[in-house]
């Protein structure tokens, strides 16, 4: 009887061992493939389902930007994340006077419905007493008091008569007579020049009430809109005020805005002539019949009319709602968009751009679908026949989760790899039970 019991024992120890060994053979590969899976998981990374921004205001002057700071949020499907203030204070623009008082508004917000990202932003600027609203409101400010933005001084220091010009398009017997006392005549008429210009004290504002944009977006749509309240542009010259244009409440995209300093240089040519005819019959008097004063104070006249010519011309270059879509479903709106041009290098005029009311919204995406990217230049598609199919993990980033997980293909991956393993583990212990 000892004999046969000894003979047993070994084979049970036999099975433990194979038990034992396949065991660890089942953990090794299950064990690989999680990792097989894991690593190809950052392919599956997902981008956010809903995204907005929005800037207040920002002025560049001399190529030298300041800004209000931007509020930007993001939503992957799962929770929101915000960088930068819906809060911000006019003291932002530090050292910039393009603005000195008033309320800033820039909010943005995000949410799912359903499986759909959406979102939304507003931003502006408005006068002091403003009433401040949240991004998704009928508008993101209620106005207040009026407030003026400082477009730009313009220095006319660089205008000047020019002597050799004084005697274009006269006869030649007025030329003969008047060429010998023009180098008496020209210091005086150069001073009243001077005097005109000096006294114009000549700028360009805005006037405003509120100035601000909106925007909205879904997945493959994008919209926005912007308003302006009381909003005008004129000119300051000789102490005076000259409307130059208003501006519509609610432009439609990218309206271009001219502004004609047409009245601008008539009102400086005005002042021009009667200082010219004092400084002539002060100069010139004495001169008596030799001198035809109404001649040198027409071609003195033509003179300066031609250097003030580019005041007749655009000096604010104004597009309101400025729209721009950077792909599909994304848009960015600005409510004003302002650049002052220099009127002549010699003018000495400082170049000075604002953007009033930056809205950005999208590209949004839905919950489990792959994430929308911008692609304003997209690479054509190949279009020979592939003589290969790929396939493994690689493949299952294209449903990647919104959390930026493995999502619904990276989880089937795993789990078919996990259930290939065990299965094959399940197998090789039931054959050495058997054994």
């Amino acid at each position: 009887m000892s004999a046969p019991a000894a003979r047993r024992t070994p084979g049970r120890t036999g099975r433990a061992r194979t038990t034992a060994r396949t065991a660890t053979r089942v953990a090794a590969t299950t064990a690989a493939a999680a990792v097989a899976a894991l690593a190809a998981s950052p392919a599956m990374a997902a981008g956010p389902v809903a995204q907005a921004s929005a800037t207040a205001l920002e002025v560049t002057v001399a190529s030298t930007p300041t800004d209000s700071g931007s509020y930007s949020v993001t939503n992957d499907g799962r929770r929101e994340r915000a960088t930068g203030t819906s809060s911000p204070a006019i003291t932002a623009l530090a050292g910039q006077d393009f603005v000195g008082a008033g309320t800033l508004a820039q909010d943005a917000t995000t949410r799912i419905v359903g499986r759909d990202g959406r979102s939304a932003a507003c931003a502006g600027l408005a006068g002091d007493g403003a009433t401040v609203a949240a991004a998704g409101d009928s508008s993101c400010l209620t106005p207040g008091q009026n407030l003026t933005l400082d477009a730009a001084s313009l220095d006319l220091t660089g205008v000047q008569l020019v002597q050799s010009d004084l005697l274009q398009g006269l006869d030649q017997q007025l030329q003969d007579a008047l060429a010998p006392v023009l180098d008496q005549a020209f210091p005086a008429l150069q001073d009243a020049v001077g005097q005109v210009l000096d006294a114009a004290d000549l700028g360009v504002f805005l006037d405003a009430g509120a100035i601000q944009s909106r925007c909205t977006a879904a997945p493959g749509t994008a919209d926005g809109t912007a308003d302006l309240t009381d909003v005008s542009a004129y000119a300051r010259v000789m102490g005076q005020r000259v409307d130059l244009v208003s501006l519509p409440a609610s432009p439609a995209p990218n309206t271009k805005v001219v502004t004609d300093l047409g009245e601008v240089a008539a009102l400086l040519e005005q002042a021009l002539q009667e200082q010219l005819t004092t400084a002539l019959d002060g100069a010139l008097g004495p001169l008596g019949d030799a001198i035809d004063q109404a001649a040198v104070v027409n071609e003195a006249l033509a003179t300066l009319g031609e250097q003030l010519a580019p005041l007749e011309e655009n000096v604010l270059d104004l597009t309101l709602n400025k729209q721009v879509r950077p792909s599909d479903g994304a848009i960015e709106v600005t409510a004003l968009d302002l650049a002052v041009l220099p009127v002549s290098s010699d003018f000495g005029v400082e170049v000075l751009g604002a953007q009033v009311g930056r809205s950005t919204c999208g590209p949004n995406g839905r919950v489990g679908a792959p994430p929308q990217t911008p692609d304003p230049t997209p690479t054509p598609q190949p279009t020979d026949v592939p003589t290969s199919v790929p396939a493994g993990v690689a493949e299952a980033g294209a449903t990647a989760g919104p959390d930026g997980g493995l999502g619904a293909g990276g989880t089937l991956a795993l789990g078919g790899l996990l259930a290939l393993a065990g299965a094959a583990g399940v197998a090789s212990w039931r054959r050495a039970t058997r054994a």
